[in-house]
């Protein structure tokens, strides 16, 4: 956010008690020096940015160049700034390059970036001719008055001339006195903190990055994160399933192979040990059952080495309803977006499997630029309603998850299409 960092005093005796009052008075006279150095070398810059790129392919390399200077200069105002009134101002961000020479001096001729800046110093001109004016009279023409009664008494003739009054008693000019006293003691600090307001505004406003350009920072931000997230969920996934394959999968087939050489030995003997080991036997063969497909659900290893056709072929030829399947994703999608679609289908199918009473499913995925579509169609019964289905909403939910869409059409009687598009670019 582009807010002071730190509480500016709202009266008049909390200013005379702050620092803020006489640095600001430094800050608003030195708008002066700022305009003549760093406001005549952004518009210098400015002329090298539209010059440079009239002067291509020479000036080109100086457009980009004088452009990123801009920045640099407006970062000494903000650090001006936040000396003199505590207040901290987010950087602007220059465009980014995008590895081509033209395209960069186009950027740097059209960054808003750059001509937000040099009206920052166009305002600040005239800005600064008015504090030199304000600031002065807010604390030299009180001071100056103050001391009348006495120079009227000692000094002026039988009457003085003050603008377009005329003191011409000792009562008048101690009136004059005590109204300067006043306007010195409340009103100074008050127009300075104004002045000081709006020349902080103004940096705001146009040194700093719009409250719209902060939140979508924000914005790519949670995206990025959220990205971060899930793709660390996944990589949890896959290791789970390494563990579970390599580690709990091999000890059970190893526990089961002992079970089955024990019963061998046994023969015909002792006939009660034997069904316990039978039982042993078939209880190890069905944890070994369910760890496969424990593990064929977290990440199936295919999917990793050989992509969404060969992982989802496996996966037609294991349904109990026949399956067309279409395959289309070059290139090759990112892991995350892979399971995803992955988990789509296989959820999809084993929904038809149990509910649609279905005789035959079509299965679409695509890629169409940077979206991943996958569809899967039945002739089913139809009906189904992901609010009261908690598998469909989970599958929008991980849709969801990396800002893809999830829709389902099921008419009563009309078969069931289930789509889901997926950005992965």
């Amino acid at each position: 956010m582009t807010a002071a960092a730190s509480p500016v005093p709202r009266t008049p005796w909390g200013l005379w008690r702050s620092p803020y009052l006489w640095l600001a008075t430094i800050h608003l006279l030195g708008d002066t020096v700022v305009v003549l150095t760093s406001g005549l070398l952004v518009l210098g810059a400015t002329v090298v940015v539209l010059a440079g790129f009239v002067l291509a392919p020479i000036g080109i390399p100086l457009s980009r160049w004088a452009n990123r200077w801009v920045y640099d200069i407006a970062g000494w105002e903000r650090a001006r700034a936040r000396i003199t009134r505590g207040q901290e101002v987010p950087a602007l961000v220059p465009p980014p390059r995008t590895g081509s020479t033209i395209d960069d001096a186009v950027q740097a001729v059209k960054d808003p970036g750059l001509w937000r800046q040099l009206i920052y110093y166009v305002i600040l001109f005239w800005l600064a001719i008015g504090w030199l004016f304000l600031v002065p009279f807010a604390w030299s023409v009180p001071v100056v008055l103050i001391p009348l009664p006495a120079y009227y008494t000692h000094f002026a003739a039988a009457q003085a001339q003050l603008g377009p009054f005329v003191i011409n008693s000792t009562m008048r000019a101690s009136v004059v006195a005590v109204l300067a006293a006043l306007f010195l003691l409340f009103l100074s600090p008050l127009v300075i903190r104004a002045a000081s307001w709006f020349d902080g505004w103004l940096v705001k406003e146009l040194l700093g990055p719009s409250e719209t350009g902060v939140l979508a920072e924000r914005v790519h931000q949670l995206v990025q994160s959220r990205q971060q997230v899930v793709d660390s969920v996944e990589a949890e996934r896959r290791r789970m399933e390494r563990d579970l394959h390599d580690g709990a999968q091999q000890r059970l087939v190893s526990l089961a192979m002992i079970l089955g050489r024990a019963k061998n030995r046994l023969g015909d003997k002792e006939p009660a040990v034997r069904r316990l080991i039978e039982e042993a036997h078939t209880e190890a063969m069905q944890a070994i059952a369910e760890i496969r497909d424990l593990t064929r659900g977290l990440h199936p290893p295919v999917l990793t080495d050989r992509g969404l056709d060969a992982a989802l072929s496996a996966v037609a030829a294991r349904s109990p309803v026949p399956v067309r399947l279409s395959v289309d994703v070059q290139p090759r999608p990112k892991l995350t977006i892979e399971s995803i679609a992955y988990f789509v289908v296989t959820e999809a199918l084993a929904n038809v499997a149990k509910h649609a009473d279905a005789a035959e499913v079509d299965v679409l995925v695509e890629r169409e630029h940077d979206v991943l579509r996958v569809v899967v169609r039945d002739n089913g019964r139809g009906g189904a309603d992901p609010a009261r289905g908690s598998g469909l909403r989970g599958l929008a939910d991980r849709v969801a998850g990396v800002d893809g869409r999830l829709t389902v059409d099921s008419p009563p009687g009309g078969g069931t299409t289930l789509t889901a598009e997926v950005p992965c670019g």
